[in-house]
């Protein structure tokens, strides 16, 4: 129910601010063009003119930078439909983001969080700054939910479970990288310190990879761009392993000669999610996923206006924050999370009526 009511409030606060500033409200907005196209005709049949590099030369292999395991489902589910993509998508990303919540609540409770704080985590996650693409046909609610219940499958040892969990994350966005090599080392871990469940162990660690490895070795063979998934990826972005310095030199220049709100606002959140990664205490395994996360958005080049969506991913930061304020006063607790969610869900709404190129 938490789930449902914020994201009915969340689309509520987009369309009123869509409407503030003259501007249609589209569920297919910008990436969301592309994760439709492909579940309705695969990675071919895209319009030049949207297939184009940053030099805006026509590029055909563009869209494979966009991972195949949200649009393919909603394709699947989509068959029984009649075609119909849109409302088909709308509906898988609301149900991930209800089995997300799900899976944070868990997370939450193998942290040590009771009733409220397991609440407070749901409600922190839903309405996390740039939430709003769970409400759009964005695979954000499908990794989220994945990578939830993989971290629950590797606290619980339910190693099938783990190594399925990251394999379907692997095909689902380039975020899950640092699931894998957790749930690969978990099991390692398992198998020479454990006695029992070894052999599920050893298939976590087999399967676990082969989602991620399978398409990215397809793409390098179907599309024979030098680099494969990571040369289309800079040609088209300009995304590569600069180890952060591209990010502190634009969070530097926002911070000090920024006169815009949203560029400001990014900024500080990608310094505050460091220092949370840094000075926050989870279990190994939680920790070493949501450090990769943040990691990986802060050592790449390329856009940077839309590192608050990529920052999902590191949604245990927000379970440790639930657990913090749960142990406060009941009215505390609901007026500090009830204050949060609506700034996060304002930061969305503004990100696609008055700078759009945030997502």
């Amino acid at each position: 129910m938490i789930v449902l009511t914020i994201r009915a409030l969340g689309l509520l606060v987009t369309w009123v601010m869509c409407a503030a500033n003259h501007r249609p409200f589209d569920f297919q907005a910008w990436d969301g063009y592309f994760y439709l196209g492909m579940a309705d005709y695969g990675y071919g049949g895209f319009d030049p003119s949207v297939t184009y590099d940053l030099q805006g030369e026509y590029f055909p292999y563009a869209p494979m930078a966009f991972f195949p395991g949200y649009p393919l489902v909603v394709r699947l589910l989509g068959l029984p439909f009649g075609g119909h993509l849109l409302a088909v998508a709308l509906t898988v990303s609301l149900a991930a983001s209800i089995a997300a919540g799900y899976g944070v609540a868990r997370l939450a409770q193998h942290a040590g969080a009771g009733r409220r704080g397991q609440l407070a985590a749901v409600a922190l996650t839903a309405g996390a700054p740039m939430s709003v693409v769970y409400s759009l046909p964005y695979p954000e609610a499908l990794l989220v939910a994945l990578a939830a219940w993989t971290l629950v499958a590797i606290l619980e040892q339910r190693w099938i479970l783990a190594g399925l969990g990251a394999a379907a994350a692997g095909l689902t966005s380039p975020m899950a990288g640092p699931l894998i090599p957790v749930v690969m080392a978990a099991g390692l871990v398992h198998l020479f310190r454990a006695r029992t469940h070894r052999i599920a162990a050893a298939v976590a660690v087999v399967v676990a990879p082969l989602g991620m490895l399978g398409y990215l070795l397809w793409v390098s063979l179907a599309s024979g761009v030098p680099g494969g998934y990571f040369g289309i990826t800079e040609r088209g972005w300009g995304n590569r392993v600069d180890f952060g310095v591209t990010t502190a030199r634009w969070v530097l220049d926002m911070l000090t000669t920024s006169r815009e709100v949203f560029p400001v606002l990014t900024a500080v959140v990608i310094v505050a999610v460091v220092i949370a990664t840094v000075r926050t205490r989870m279990p190994w395994p939680v920790w070493l996923y949501t450090a990769g996360s943040v990691a990986l958005v802060v050592a790449h080049s390329g856009i940077i206006h839309d590192r608050v969506r990529l920052l999902l991913s590191a949604f245990p930061l927000l379970i440790v924050a639930a657990i913090r304020l749960s142990r406060r006063r009941g009215r505390t607790t609901a007026f500090v999370v009830g204050g949060v969610v609506l700034a996060g869900l304002w930061f969305g709404a503004y990100s696609l009526a008055v700078w759009p190129s945030s997502i």
